[in-house]
């Protein structure tokens, strides 16, 4: 599976280096074929976004309201893991990549 390059828009780019092309904000990566840099959209804002929220909602409430630390303490670092696991998984896979809005200087 290729994703497509948004400037010379041949299908270079594997799921990992997809995924490890960053955000929108940042510098993306550059493309094997044409040289120019490359990021993922909007749309891995978004999902970061909600999956953040999520997640501090749910490490708020499991402090709060367990009573065994050390379970809570295991049930806490795995959402924060599996955070950061889910949102690379979503920019492996979906959203499409865009030119990147920085610029090298």
């Amino acid at each position: 599976m290729k994703f497509e390059c948004p400037h010379c828009h041949e299908k270079t780019f594997g799921p990992i280096q997809k995924a490890l092309c960053g955000s929108y904000r940042g510098m993306g990566k550059p493309c094997p074929k044409c040289g120019r840099r490359a990021c993922n959209g909007m749309t891995g804002i978004y999902f970061q976004s909600v999956t953040s929220i999520a997640v501090l909602i749910a490490v708020v409430t499991i402090y709060l309201k367990s009573t065994e630390k050390v379970y809570s303490s295991i049930a806490i670092a795995c959402l924060i893991a599996g955070y950061f696991v889910v949102n690379f998984l979503f920019n492996m896979f979906f959203g499409k990549l865009v030119e990147p809005i920085r610029t090298m200087r």
